[in-house]
């Protein structure tokens, strides 16, 4: 076993290839087409907005709500993906002088999706028309009473299809079966940015059109980093595209917000926007308000330090949870096949991270529940691609109150008088379906990498893979039989190490980050395999190669 206790496995150990087409094929990049999207897609490459089912109806019904001055109410969620889809429609039909308004509910009080009460005050409100944007496609009851009180309806969503859709003018969404886009992993933001183009093209010139969805394609990476979509096809397009304009200033709020948090503004990747302005979003509907993040995607740049703070605070706050979870999990005879913890004390907008630190640190599908009066709210994050959403809605749809998410990350709202039979199918669940052995975590490796292709020129040609993400990660590369020369911690407690390697015939820096706690555990006098991310380190004007330690072993 490796020092973090994981298996490791060479994806691609075929000698005839070379690093770079190795780390194509694990990508599934096998042909000169895929090639060619993959390294030189253009914004002419995206798929027709129109082949989403319901598009039509959809543009046709806003159109008209704008002409004829309609209140337009766009409902959204309290995630960085619902947040950015909330601002590109608003902002969009604010532009169009339409009789806007937004709401992005509170996850502490309102929970995901859709409530009555909602609909209700839209009525007193004199709401003609709600627009969901990365929500909805679950809330036929409540679309159902928006039809009765004469509030029209469209959904634009991305989430999974239950057995019944709301009976809405329209559903913008590629998970229908009958719906003929052909990416299917697309986002909420992303879906409303499809919806303001089609709206653009039919109510804009060309060029006005083209200067706004262009301005706009910084907010929408940000959405499908910010929701884990997968970076191939015209997800890295936008994604791709989108961070150039993020580079350029574009929109000013991302930009405020990295100046804010002393971040560098003059290489932002997918790495800053998934781990720095990403949770800087999220912080607002963790532990506040999502309408802080909503505002400074609009123009608020006064924002910025309101997100910063509440970062700092959610990233303090969740460590504190973690260690509980841990400590109960410490107490218990054995760890079972699903985690289920609860706890009076913990923050809805928290669940998540819980869920996934624990599911991290055990490598099992882990549920994290905030006990309330007479219900729980509960986050859900899985492991080794077991369909946790999809299972659990096939053995307890019944006991919800509320339910919805992806394969590898869910939610749900759960009647306290359900709990018991709610944990004896989820135990029933973990024995049936879920193998004890998987839980000996894998970590993947591209490929070897021998000591000559330790250059520049290598690393020149892996960054061309950018922007790295679901699906295309970072290349992990592995060396074997490296002599660790020294090891000397640093960092301001020391939890980061520094161990230059030697290679064969070449000397490399290398950094463990977070790896201080650990070096007692590492022999400098013994050969060692490592794994590790290789990249060019820039500092003061000189450059050199630097690899990033993610695991290493002894050799043998």
């Amino acid at each position: 076993m490796s020092l973090f206790g994981k298996k490791w496995k060479v994806l691609n150990e075929d000698k005839e290839l070379n690093i770079i087409a190795k780390l194509l094929k694990n990508r599934g990049i096998d042909s000169a087409e895929k090639a060619e999207w993959f390294f030189d897609g253009t914004l002419n490459h995206l798929h027709n907005p129109s082949l989403l089912k319901g598009m039509d109806k959809a543009v046709e019904r806003i159109k008209k709500a704008i002409r004829n001055k309609e209140k337009i109410m766009v409902f959204g969620d309290y995630d960085v993906d619902g947040i950015t889809a909330t601002a590109i429609l608003y902002d969009f039909l604010k532009k169009c002088d339409a009789d806007v308004h937004y709401t992005l509910p509170n996850r502490e009080n309102d929970g995901y999706g859709l409530k009555d009460y909602f609909i209700r005050q839209f009525k007193k409100d004199e709401i003609q028309l709600i627009v969901t944007v990365d929500c909805g496609t679950s809330n036929y009851t409540e679309v159902e009473l928006a039809n009765e009180l004469s509030i029209d309806v469209i959904i634009t969503d991305h989430h999974t299809i239950p057995a019944q859709l709301p009976e809405a003018v329209a559903i913008v969404n590629p998970q229908q079966i009958d719906c003929e886009y052909p990416n299917k992993d697309i986002c909420g933001s992303s879906v409303a940015f499809k919806l303001v183009t089609v709206l653009a093209n039919e109510l804009w010139e060309k060029e006005k059109a083209e200067s706004y969805l262009d301005y706009q394609l910084g907010i929408v990476a940000l959405g499908i980093i910010g929701d884990c979509m997968s970076l191939k096809g015209e997800n890295r397009i936008l994604v791709r595209e989108g961070l150039k304009r993020l580079a350029e200033g574009k929109p000013e709020g991302i930009l405020a917000l990295l100046q804010e948090a002393n971040l560098p503004t003059d290489n932002i990747t997918s790495t800053t926007i998934g781990f720095q302005i990403g949770p800087r979003i999220n912080a607002a509907g963790r532990i506040d308000n999502p309408n802080h993040a909503f505002e400074l995607l609009i123009g608020n740049l006064e924002k910025a330090q309101t997100l910063n703070e509440l970062n700092n605070k959610r990233k303090t706050i969740t460590k504190k949870c973690i260690d509980e979870a841990e400590e109960e999990i410490g107490s218990w005879d054995s760890i079972p096949n699903i985690i289920v913890l609860k706890s009076k004390n913990w923050q809805a907008g928290l669940l998540g991270l819980i869920a996934n630190g624990i599911s991290e640190r055990c490598n099992r599908p882990t549920i994290a529940m905030q006990e309330k009066e007479n219900e729980f709210v509960a986050s859900m994050r899985s492991v080794n691609d077991f369909d946790i959403t999809g299972n659990l809605r096939e053995v307890s749809n019944n006991l919800f109150i509320a339910f919805g998410g992806h394969a590898m990350a869910g939610g749900f709202t759960l009647a306290k008088e359900n709990f018991d039979e709610f944990m004896r199918q989820v135990e029933k669940m973990g024995k049936e379906k879920i193998n004890p052995d998987d839980f000996v975590s894998t970590l993947n490796i591209d490929c070897a990498i021998e000591p000559h292709e330790l250059t520049f020129e290598t690393c020149k040609k892996m960054s061309r893979l950018e922007p790295f993400g679901t699906d295309n990660p970072e290349p992990k590369l592995l060396l074997k039989n490296v002599t660790i020369k020294s090891i000397k911690p640093v960092g301001k407690s020391g939890e980061h190490l520094q161990l230059p390697i030697q290679y064969g015939d070449k000397s490399v820096g290398a950094i463990a980050f977070r790896f201080g706690k650990h070096i007692d555990k590492i022999n400098p006098a013994i050969p060692h395999d490592i794994v590790c991310n290789m990249e060019i380190n820039e500092w003061n004007g000189y450059r050199k190669l630097q690899l990033r330690v993610v695991d290493l072993k002894p050799s043998g």
